[in-house]
């Protein structure tokens, strides 16, 4: 097998990429990865290695991923816009062969020693006439690698995570189920990062193992996005809360969704306010599903059954999901649990850390999530928050995502991150992180109607900007 191999076979005049102006069909497509494959592979690119590659939701990124993937080679995305101390903190870890830049990754052009890899140009690349004839697309065992995705792990410190091909093909395969599945005619909006899993599995590659048409937005914009929607007739939309409350709240038409026939979010829980907003003003329910980085990514989808507006879905098919307490104890339905889960999509482990990863996942392929979770009868799966990110007030569990649930109903409240902070008399406090157009003593009265005590904010802290990580997810440490 191979991953690369998701592009073969479909129909060469379909369409597979719009980016801007540019429409790549599924042969030119192909033409494009065989020329770069030849040409890494002439540069003594082979099983294997690993590459960088700093690049958009650009076609360059779809390119140069196939192309390093079917010589048996390893993709190590990268955030192009990361601080060069940062990137040289992964490369260190990897220590790829070279770095591939597209035309989002510009800035990283000439700083090669700074980051310690020879940074290349896909663009001039893409002009230098290929010599060296094309190896074709290589044949790989299902447990080799494919991607180095950078994560923060379940300890938060930063980490790579192994995927092999099989991890991700099956879940790709996985989800093509029931009558909600992609199609070939259908048109997906591009919008979430294809640096991160998400964006990455969910939604180009399994896109293009369908036949099916992407439409690239490099940079999001809740209007642009709408107008994408719009002019292309998206058919499906997956998107981070971020992404939802924004076009919860964007200045377009009501009817900018009327084409998306199904609508998921994931990374992080979806307000209840945004699911509400959503259905009332565009007619679409949005799907929760639930994975990470370490399970490529889906262990549950909102998809086949009734949405739920609370819930992350049920477990997907060949998947198996546990909730387990300190002891590693089976919990009851209803009862809190840490989410363990079992599958095909399992990872690897993490590169060059043999301790975080027996620390995570068992011999017998058991991945510890971190997530804290309960089940109801039905069997839908409902999250309350990580554990490293519980706050013990006078021995009180308190889940910061249940903070920010009720801080973001407050209407003026755009953006809400919760932390905790020591505290001589409670040993721990709640503090509030909150950007919008409303203050602290509404926010008191607003909270005294939806929260027991012990779970009120002790302080609030007024921002511009929230740090939000490119998954949608926030990114609490910057804010302790």
């Amino acid at each position: 097998m191979n991953l690369a191999k998701v592009i073969e076979g479909h129909n060469s005049e379909r369409r597979a990429l719009v980016d801007g102006d540019t429409v790549v069909t599924f042969g030119e497509l192909r033409d494009r990865v065989s020329a770069l494959r030849a040409q890494l592979a002439a540069m003594g690119v082979s099983r294997g290695d690993a590459v960088a590659l700093a690049a958009g939701n650009e076609v360059h990124f779809a390119t140069a991923s196939l192309a390093i993937l079917g010589l048996g080679a390893i993709v190590m995305p990268i955030n192009s816009k990361s601080p060069p101390a940062e990137l040289r903190l992964r490369v260190d870890i990897v220590h790829p062969r070279l770095l591939l830049v597209g035309e989002e990754g510009q800035g990283l052009l000439g700083i090669d020693d700074e980051i310690g890899v020879e940074a290349l140009d896909m663009s001039t690349l893409a002009t230098v006439a290929v010599t060296d004839p094309d190896p074709g697309i290589v044949h790989v065992e299902p447990d080799e690698r494919a991607f180095y995705m950078a994560t923060s792990g379940v300890s938060g410190a930063p980490k790579v995570a192994i995927l092999s091909h099989h991890n991700l093909r099956w879940v790709q395969e996985a989800m093509h189920q029931g009558p909600e599945a992609l199609r070939p005619d259908d048109i997906s909006l591009g919008c979430l990062t294809f640096a991160h899993i998400f964006g990455l599995n969910v939604v180009l590659l399994y896109g293009l193992s369908i036949g099916s048409c992407t439409v690239l937005q490099r940079h999001f914009d809740a209007d642009e996005s709408l107008r994408l929607i719009s002019e292309h007739k998206v058919t499906l939309l997956a998107g981070a809360p971020p992404m939802w409350q924004r076009w919860a709240k964007a200045n377009a038409p009501d009817d900018s969704l009327a084409s998306i026939r199904f609508a998921a979010s994931g990374a992080a829980a979806l307000p209840l306010g945004v699911f509400e907003t959503i259905r009332d003003r565009y007619g679409i329910e949005v799907a929760q599903g639930y994975g990470l980085t370490e399970t490529s990514p889906v262990v549950t989808m909102g998809r086949g059954f009734a949405v739920r507006p609370s819930s992350v879905g049920k477990v997907l098919d060949g998947v198996t999901v546990a909730l387990v307490d300190d002891n590693g104890m089976p919990v009851d339905i209803g009862d809190e649990g840490e989410v363990v889960v079992k599958g095909p999509g399992v990872f690897l482990g993490y590169l060059d850390d043999q301790a975080m990863t027996d620390a995570v996942l068992t011999a017998d392929g058991w991945f510890w999530t971190g997530d804290v979770g309960i089940f109801d009868e039905d069997g839908y799966l409902y999250l309350v928050d990580r554990i490293k990110d519980v706050v013990i007030v006078s021995g009180f569990n308190v889940y910061p995502a249940e903070v920010e649930t009720a801080l973001i109903k407050h209407p003026a409240v755009s953006g809400a991150i919760v932390t905790g902070q020591a505290n001589e008399a409670t040993g721990e406090m709640v503090v509030a992180h909150i950007s919008g157009d409303v203050t602290e003593d509404e926010l008191r009265a607003h909270v005294a109607e939806h929260l027991s005590r012990y779970k009120w904010p002790a302080e609030y802290h007024f921002l511009d900007d929230l740090p939000i990580a490119p998954n949608g997810k926030p990114i609490r440490r910057a804010l302790r």
